[in-house]
């Protein structure tokens, strides 16, 4: 099996999960037949570490009123994987996305993207630092969580909000684990790219007394290591230009010459960062009696995740007389060469610090025999302060220097550049040579948001049980009250002219002004396994003494195009100040109720009910006008034009809807080990809190002439109707088979739609603009696998599939398969547990789905399948005291997106390997 092959891995995966049900059938039946000549049952085997997590979450599975998955920690402050999404990961259905370093941000359940599903911590909701609802799991340690379920059928007593699926973390409790105890763990990691040593502690302590009635638990973790990400960070492809072209040079544009796709601009290099996490966790439990429960619990992270960049980058677009030896592929500009090539370098820096709190309090009261209320409030934050701390500077070297540009089959595109003087830039930037002499400035980025997102909720519930007349045993009540304010404001330079302000001045050098900027960079093993052929060494900045340099032109006279003097230069102007049109405040209020009735009979369960739901919302940002275009510079193809804004004008708007949630859920025990489930519900997912406000960005500092309005105030929720069918036979304690098929019917999906040659009312310019939309219908059909199965000689196998099919349609035409789905996973890992060694080695397998169904011209990004390894193996030295090895992203995985082609190129992503050591020690 090469794991570098997803299409074998999928099928051997599929084997094996056959296989799985041919050889457990054959066992099942054996065990019976053994059970009625009257044989000794065979040994119990007692379980621990991943095998008791295992076990435990199929338990949760068997016993859940809904159709559900769960994972659960493998003992007190450890969870199965150093990351919850990684985790999740192993559950049939969900899929993630990575961030820098290859570590899992953000989640999808059942085809549906982090923007439609809902995260919560104790039922409770958790605050974010992103623009949206979307939860990112790289904030939070894992050594926090206790448990994690995801709830993929709806019932009425569930917080709305969620189509995909609802995601519920759970955190310990002290009385949940009687008695006194310890454990410290600590690790050194080493990842093969950044070639750094990283380390963690971490430590829980609980205790219980007063006859176990009171209790506390503290846990705390502390992580620090820096990681490298080799990325395409943009290839962007243009209809417009070429459009046409007379390859040939005959005077005539054939039909293969017409509608030609062009290349714009790519930039491609390492982006390296810092992750130091630290979060402190607790919770105080209180029981004086059977009747009352009373539990306060608080979470508080702090995740610091500086990035520097280091870009190399190229404006390759075609203008009058730059292009020549074109090839032409199926109307794509495959080859070229390029005039007037400015070689640019990029230094980009992202400071990322982001506090996350949640402080909760819990009564559980049975104030009779037949009555229980649960009453539950808490706040969570969370706050990032990055306005205008973020850097992006680009330097440049003047002259007529010459691109040679050829897009490669399942590879990077290969670029070599011939500067003027007659060097070589990737000999150059090799030997070191590149220097202050050959840079000169161009534009000077400050930018960055800061977002405080804070969530206040309230709730009772309650349970009166029935005396089970007619199947009746319970009803279930609560209302809900829930309060989300999120403020999201950008700084920086870009609206005021001041990072353009010095454009297009590569010829004067930070040689020239006496400044000491440039040094040349060479990473290891740099852009490995990407295909390409392009300088493999590049510049990195003194970013403080580029802005100290700008400085020294202070006073000096600024000319345009024409040699007539606009003005002059001011370095005061680069300073970042609030962007109100890219900036939102928007509020959110939601009363909710429901009524849920629990049934029985004699070989069944279920419930029945509905949630009714309203919510008001209201946004505040700003719009402003492009008053003016001076393309200053028309003849430097990587110069901007001087952009003129109006003043931004507030906008207010306000919006509410009422949404009723029906609900009916039903498990029938076939056998004592066979459970059939069916679930019915409509459910529904918020419009994320970015896409409420109209804050909108553009393009025409890069001549792109592209307008991106985010978000609109009218968008409509998204809502579904949804229906599950599942099986589960447990046929032996601790495995079972499962499969369930699932459908969802969709409306008003938030899609985006592009407009093309839009008059903005600049003269003289047309746009291509952007904007949010609710799509007209979408429909997902898919159905999962599961397989779990224990030896009683401590080996165990743990399989999952998915198989997911979408249609969309827009606007009543067919726009193809949802974005962001991918059509198939699956996960498989193999177990062992036996005389103190625990050892595991997983595959978690995602195929190739689309990213976006129209990025250029029709063209769809489409990402490639990856397949992701783990693997671990510990040794119990004592009975407290255990060493341990971890190895993540084994097979080397990289992401890799095209426009559907394979010389395409338009995403590009690579990790490398972690290894892991430590011990751990629990009294």
């Amino acid at each position: 099996m090469r794991i570098a092959n997803g299409t074998r891995f999928k099928k051997t995966t599929l084997a094996l999960a056959i296989g799985m049900v041919v050889c457990n059938g054959a066992w099942a039946q054996d065990e019976v037949k053994a059970a009625a000549d009257g044989d000794a049952a065979a040994p119990s085997v007692v379980v621990s570490g991943t095998r008791a997590s295992l076990a435990k979450s199929l338990d949760l599975k068997r016993n859940a009123s809904i159709i559900q998955d769960s994972i659960s920690a493998t003992e007190l402050g450890r969870f199965p994987d150093d990351n919850v999404a990684d985790s999740l990961a192993h559950i049939s259905g969900v899929s993630i996305s990575r961030t820098k370093g290859g570590e899992g941000q953000y989640i999808n359940v059942r085809g549906l993207g982090s923007g439609y599903n809902i995260v919560t911590l104790n039922n409770r909701i958790l605050a974010t630092d992103g623009d949206g609802r979307d939860f990112a799991f790289d904030v939070l340690p894992s050594e926090v969580i206790s448990g994690a379920d995801v709830m993929k059928s709806a019932q009425a007593s569930q917080i709305e909000g969620s189509i995909g699926g609802s995601v519920n973390l759970r955190s310990a409790r002290p009385l949940d684990y009687p008695g006194t105890h310890t454990s410290l763990r600590a690790e050194a990691d080493h990842n093969d790219m950044s070639e750094k040593y990283g380390r963690k502690i971490s430590g829980v302590y609980s205790q219980t007394f007063n006859n176990n009635t009171m209790g506390v638990l503290l846990g705390a973790v502390y992580s620090k290591r820096t990681v490298r990400t080799d990325s395409l960070q943009s290839q962007t492809f243009d209809a417009d230009s070429p459009g046409s072209f007379d390859a040939n040079k005959d005077g005539k544009i054939s039909a293969d010459e017409s509608g030609l796709l062009g290349v714009c601009c790519i930039a491609f290099g390492s982006v390296f960062e810092q992750k130091e996490r630290a979060a402190l966790s607790g919770a105080f439990d209180w029981k004086p009696s059977a009747d009352f429960r009373l539990t306060t619990d608080f979470l508080l992270t702090r995740l610091d995740a500086p990035q520097i960049g280091y870009n190399q980058a190229y404006y390759v677009k075609a203008t009058e007389g730059r292009w020549s030896d074109v090839v032409i592929k199926d109307h794509v500009v495959t080859s070229m060469t390029v005039a007037d090539m400015i070689p640019e370098i990029a230094n980009i820096t992202s400071n990322r610090v982001v506090d996350t709190k949640q402080f909760g309090v819990k009564a559980n009261w049975r104030v009779t025999d037949d009555l229980t209320l649960v009453g539950d409030a808490y706040r969570s934050t969370s706050v990032r302060n990055s306005g205008g701390k973020d850097t992006y500077v680009v330097a440049g070297i003047a002259g007529n220097n010459t691109g040679y540009y050829t897009l490669n089959n399942n590879g990077l595109p290969s670029i070599r550049v011939a500067l003027a003087d007659g060097r070589d830039l990737a000999t150059a930037a090799a030997a070191g040579t590149l220097s202050d002499k050959d840079y000169g400035p161009h534009y000077a980025g400050l930018s960055g948001t800061d977002v405080n997102d804070k969530i206040t909720g309230e709730s009772v519930d309650g349970r009166w049980s029935l005396s089970g007349a007619w199947f009746a045993d319970a009803l279930n009540f609560g209302l809900a009250n829930t309060s989300r304010e999120k403020t999201r404001n950008f700084i920086g330079n870009d609206q005021t002219g001041g990072s353009c302000m010095y454009c297009g001045k590569y010829s004067t050098t930070f040689d020239s002004f006496g400044a000491k900027v440039v040094s040349t960079m060479t990473v290891p093993n740099y852009m490995s396994g990407s295909g390409g052929s392009f300088p493999m060494s590049f510049v990195r900045f003194d970013v403080p003494a580029y802005f100290a340099g700008l400085k020294s032109l202070d006073g000096k006279p600024k000319y345009d195009a024409n040699g007539v003097q606009t003005g002059v230069y001011d370095s005061s102007q680069l300073a970042a100040v609030l962007d109100p049109t890219n900036s939102y405040h928007v509020t959110e209020d939601t009363v909710s109720g429901y009524a849920q009735l629990d049934l029985s009979g004699d070989k069944w369960s279920g419930n029945i009910g509905a949630r009714l739901v309203h919510t008001k919302t209201k946004s505040q940002s700003a719009i402003n006008q492009i008053i003016s275009i001076v393309d200053a510079t028309p003849d430097v193809a990587t110069s901007s034009p001087i952009v003129k804004y109006s003043n931004a004008t507030p906008v207010t708007e306000e919006g509410s809807y009422t949404k009723l949630l029906p609900s009916a859920n039903i498990a029938y025990s076939v056998t004592p080990q066979l459970t059939v489930r069916a679930a019915v519900a409509k459910v529904m997912a918020r419009p994320s809190l970015d896409k409420l406000a109209a804050t909108r960005t553009d393009s025409t500092l890069d001549r792109t002439y592209h307008l991106n309005i985010a978000g609109d105030p009218k968008l409509k929720p998204t809502e579904a109707k949804q229906q599950d069918l599942s099986a589960e036979w447990y046929y032996k304690p601790k495995s079972a088979l499962t499969a369930a098929v699932f459908a969802k019917q969709i409306k008003n999906f938030i899609t985006y739609q592009t407009d093309e040659h839009v008059d903005i009312g600049v003269p003289g310019y047309l746009y291509t603009v952007t904007h949010p939309v609710n799509g007209d219908t979408a429909k997902v059909l898919g159905m999962e696998l599961g397989a779990q199965h224990f030896f009683d000689n401590g080996f165990g196998v743990n399989a999952k599939f998915t198989k997911t099919n979408t249609k969309a349609y827009s606007g009543g035409v067919y726009t193809g398969q949802l974005e962001g789905v991918a059509p198939s996973a699956s996960s498989i890992a193999f177990l062992y547990e036996a005389h103190g060694i625990n050892a595991q080695v997983a595959f978690d397998y995602t195929g190739k789905y689309t990213q976006s169904s129209n990025v250029v011209a029709g063209y769809p990004a489409v990402v490639d399948e990856i397949t992701w390894v783990t693997a671990s193996a510990s040794y119990d030295v004592t009975k407290n005291v255990t060493v341990f090895i971890e190895g993540k992203n084994l097979s080397d995985a990289k992401m890799r997106s095209t426009l559907g082609r394979a010389d395409t190129a338009y995403g590009f992503e690579s990790w490398g390997r972690t290894v892991v050591v430590g011990m751990s020690a629990k009294f």
